[in-house]
């Protein structure tokens, strides 16, 4: 029901519900508050409404009474135009009467033209000017000068008839008893007009660019234009809407008025919609006239400031120095010689100047800093950019640069100097082991009887480590070829196809002693890349022999071919015997084994020979360690 509810009110019809709504809220909620604010007002609570019109009655008598009064002592009259008035002294001595007091004091209730007059006696207190001539009624009708002028008590009698100064008509007569009977009615109306209103308020807020169905907020008609024109727009209205009220005397004009604040509230509303809906797009500033022009003044503003700071250093300051001069030559021009003026420009400069220079030298001595750390060979210190701008930062960024590039280049020397020595230490392991051996066992050879049966096994055991001596020499000058690239390649088209069911064929047998199992994977269409195939052969069979020597007993090795992103990738993968606590980089150094006790066969040359090969026919070969799990992969470009 209320997913309903909040789809009908995102329609046009439930967002014109909220608007009709919400004026006839403001309506009545208005007609309230006026009607609250004239009861008390006027004073009726606690009153009937017959001496309610008695009050306002006399009232009105005594302000006729008065102006009377006061055209009487100024002689503004004429005629019988005023009513019977005498005004005495506080001696009772008769300052001023109209004609037909008298008669109208000895006919008041009698038959005839006074018969329905009643006598009204006011105290009032007169003006009288610094020459003795009555001037008016001091607190109503008549101007007082405190400094010449005098106060003197008198008292005022008139003859009225009271039918006749009825201040009411009757469109007031209606109001008024209107109000009588609404007088405490309008405080709980007003109080749910103005609950209505805010309800209705939010929620056309909440609904403010929604479509029924659908989250996605839709400006609408207004959101093509800038919000600060509608705010300027709505703002006009509104003041044209109170000069019409306050212009409007007619019946024709307070229908013009009313008419005119009904549609500036209307404009306000949308104006209201608008601003949800945009504040809801995070559009508000963004959607305005102003905020293009500030951006478009910072973006010009921008663009001449790096203009400014790609010109060199040099004339940067002559610029610099060529503007200060200027301005000091329009402020002197400015000042036309006073030393005032002149004083107050001088400091301006000094206090705009100054500060200036002194974050200039603030950075030069930052930059100094760096250099002599730099020059004592401090190479881990760093210079913070923050603050700095133009050559300044350029120069420190280059200085850091400097100290990472010497960072860099110490470790990679300390790197080199390392695997030097480490590769010497191993080479001189690998060569001096079946050395020994040999050495050892030819002596046993000359020391020997012709005729002792273990002669052929000491010349084995010569044969063996000789053999595994010269495969050493063999494979470190083939590395070393390998790696200076003097290698002899020549590529053709081949089909990685062959190498997988061609390896899986040479070394079936030789994994199930090892109690290893293969597996294979490869597509079946042909793949092709352009190598040399004896290289290819010996990069495969590097690979393999270093699984079959660290495979773990009892597990799977994998073999798979894959065309991937225009590629051919090769996979070798298996589950080592020992723990790989060593690097992927460090595995592909000569004379590096995966065994770092060395007592397994091999020399650790065969990863780092099969990597040299791969790419110097073009192709990739990148390592990888997850836990035990070794996999090397091959990436060839395929040729179509």
């Amino acid at each position: 029901m209320d997913k309903k509810k909040n789809h009908f009110l995102r329609t046009v019809a439930g967002k014109t519900l909220l608007f009709a709504a919400i004026n006839l809220a403001a309506i009545l909620g208005f007609l309230c508050a006026a009607g609250a604010v004239a009861a008390i007002y006027a004073d009726i609570y606690g009153k009937t409404e017959a001496e309610y019109y008695s009050q306002r009655n006399e009232q009105y008598t005594e302000q006729l009474v008065m102006f009377d009064t006061y055209r009487l002592l100024t002689s503004q009259f004429n005629g019988g135009e005023l009513m019977p008035i005498k005004v005495t002294d506080s001696s009772d001595q008769i300052i001023a009467a109209t004609p037909d007091f008298d008669l109208a004091e000895q006919s008041a209730g009698k038959p005839g033209k006074y018969q329905n007059y009643t006598l009204y006696t006011y105290n009032v207190r007169l003006i009288y000017s610094s020459a003795g001539d009555l001037k008016g009624i001091y607190g109503g009708y008549g101007s007082y000068d405190s400094g010449e002028d005098k106060i003197a008590d008198g008292t005022v009698r008139a003859y009225t008839d009271p039918a006749m100064n009825l201040s009411l008509n009757y469109f007031e007569t209606t109001v008024v008893h209107l109000l009588f009977n609404v007088r405490f009615l309008v405080y709980p109306v007003g109080f749910i007009c103005l609950l209505i209103l805010i309800a209705a308020f939010i929620a056309l807020m909440c609904v403010a660019g929604k479509q029924p169905g659908s989250e996605e907020v839709i400006l609408g008609p207004l959101g093509r234009f800038p919000f600060d024109i509608l705010m300027l727009v709505s703002f006009l209205l509104g003041i044209f809407a109170i000069l019409i009220v306050d212009g409007a005397n007619g019946l024709a004009e307070a229908i013009l008025a009313i008419l005119t604040v009904l549609i500036a509230f209307n404009v306000f509303l949308g104006l209201c919609v608008s601003f949800a809906a945009r504040v809801k797009l995070r559009l508000l500033i963004k959607g305005t006239i102003i905020y293009k022009v500030i951006s478009l003044i910072g973006k010009l503003f921008k663009l001449i400031f790096r203009g400014l700071l790609a010109i060199p250093l040099v004339w940067q300051a002559a610029l610099a120095l060529a503007g200060i001069a200027f301005i000091e030559l329009i402020g002197f021009a400015a000042s036309n010689g006073e030393y005032d003026n002149l004083a107050i420009l001088w400091i301006l400069e000094k206090l705009i100047l100054y500060p200036f220079i002194l974050f200039v030298v603030f950075m030069m001595r930052k930059l100094k800093i760096s250099g002599e750390k730099l020059a004592q060979g401090d190479i881990t210190y760093r210079t913070s950019t923050k603050g700095f701008f133009g050559d300044f930062k350029k120069h420190a960024v280059n200085l850091n640069s400097v100290a990472d590039s010497v960072t860099i280049a110490v470790e990679d020397r300390l790197k080199s100097e390392r695997m030097k020595t480490e590769l010497i230490t191993n080479v001189s392991h690998d060569i001096k082991t079946p050395l020994t051996s040999i050495i050892n066992y030819a002596s046993l050879i000359g020391n020997a009887e012709p005729d002792d049966p273990k002669l052929n096994e000491y010349s084995e055991v010569i044969v063996r480590q000789s053999e595994k001596l010269k495969r050493l020499i063999e494979d470190l000058v083939e590395a070393s070829k390998a790696s200076s690239g003097n290698l002899e390649i020549v590529p053709a088209p081949l089909d990685c196809c062959t190498f997988i069911s061609q390896t899986a064929g040479e070394y079936k047998e030789r994994l199930d002693s090892l109690n290893l199992t293969l597996v294979t994977s490869t597509p079946e269409e042909s793949i092709m890349i352009n190598a040399d195939g004896r290289r290819m052969m010996r990069i495969y069979d590097n690979l393999m022999n270093n699984i079959c020597k660290y495979s773990q007993p009892g597990t799977r090795v994998y073999l798979t071919l894959e065309k991937k992103d225009g590629k051919a990738v090769t996979t070798f993968k298996n589950t080592s015997s020992a723990e790989l606590n060593i690097s992927p980089d460090e595995l592909v150094e000569r004379f590096v084994r995966g065994d770092q006790s060395r007592n397994t066969e091999g020399n650790g040359l065969g990863l780092s020979i099969a990597k040299s090969m791969t790419e110097l026919q073009g192709g990739t070969f990148d390592i990888a360690i997850d836990g035990d799990l070794f996999k090397v992969i091959l990436s060839f470009p395929v040729i179509e």
